[in-house]
């Protein structure tokens, strides 16, 4: 059995030999995570070969819920990349705007949403944290750029953030640093505009004022009109009440979801299966007129469709890690 462990062990740590214990053996691996011990990997064998591998598995308990959050705003950063999370508790909104707000799209039709607690990046994900995981700089040389290690990740595809997210889920398991079916997504369109407006009603995170704006957000009127066409790093601005930043305006901001016209509600809502190749896009860029800068403003984009635009990831439970 001793053998068996230590292979189950390599094989976590991504060092599979190509035969593992005898046949039929399943093998299970717990590593040390937050004072307790945690179930990380399974593997079942036949023939000498590995059959399966579970490397985001951990048994029953309260294991899981040691993820979870205490209250809104609580921050975490607990992982390979020293990523700030923020905590979004669970809780129902309408998303949308009402008929009367000004700027309103027709594509943002009122719909109520109750949602599992969730974590969301303090900030969009940074160059120097892609570039730790992807080991690439798919904004090098392309428009309206600045590089540094603080400046947003962008010319990315709705594809290359998910497999960023991908990557990144790998590395956190394989270091053991995830529990009990947790994983790293891009978020819903439904949790970033509920995390957008952290708890608000208003036409932007902060109240109604376009005049506040510019406490908050980058977007045209401080960024193109004054010769600063490009995102800034993240951070400089006035965060929500939830302590996340440039959710209103600095790069423009991939979601998991298909974009259809009419949003769904319910419990939870993801557009999963749809006829098109368009993916949403929320947030106001550095190039976007303050109206578009609003937390139900949204957008379609191809996919494969590589502009100024970036994203930042969510840290979802295992009941949305299995939808």
């Amino acid at each position: 059995m001793i053998a068996d462990v230590e292979w189950a062990n390599r094989c976590v740590d991504g060092n599979t030999p190509a035969r593992g214990p005898r046949d039929g053996r399943t093998v299970s691996v717990a590593r040390r995570l937050n004072g307790s011990w945690v179930r990380v990997m399974e593997a079942v064998f036949a023939a000498g070969i590995v059959l399966t591998v579970r490397a985001d598995w951990a048994p029953g308990g309260d294991q899981g819920e040691r993820f979870h959050g205490t209250k809104a705003g609580q921050v975490r950063e607990d992982n390979g990349l020293a990523m700030k999370l923020v905590w979004c508790p669970p809780g129902t909104f309408k998303m949308g705007s009402p008929k009367e707000e000004d700027g309103r799209g027709e594509d943002e039709t009122q719909v109520d949403v109750k949602l599992t607690g969730f974590w969301l990046g303090r900030h969009e994900v940074t160059q120097s944290e892609w570039q730790r995981v992807m080991k690439t700089t798919p904004w090098a040389g392309e428009e309206s750029v600045k590089e540094g290690p603080n400046y947003p990740a962008s010319w990315v595809s709705w594809e290359d953030a998910m497999r960023f997210c991908g990557q990144l889920n790998a590395a956190e398991q394989r270091a053991g640093r995830l529990s009990a079916g947790w994983r790293y997504a891009l978020p819903t369109e439904a949790q970033w505009e509920y995390a957008c407006r952290a708890g608000t009603k208003s036409r932007f995170a902060f109240g109604d004022r376009e005049a506040d704006l510019g406490k908050y957000a980058w977007f045209k009127e401080n960024t193109e009109a004054v010769g600063e066409d490009y995102p800034h790093e993240v951070g400089l601005k006035m965060p929500n009440l939830w302590g996340l930043y440039d959710m209103n305006g600095n790069v423009v901001e991939w979601c998991r979801d298909y974009y259809v016209d009419r949003v769904p509600g319910g419990a939870d809502p993801e557009v999963r299966a749809y006829r098109t190749i368009f993916r949403v896009i929320r947030g106001g860029g550095q190039s976007s007129l303050s109206g578009e800068c609003r937390a139900a403003s949204r957008w379609a984009a191809a996919y494969v469709q590589r502009v100024s635009m970036g994203f930042r990831v969510a840290l979802v439970p295992p009941a949305l890690s299995r939808k």
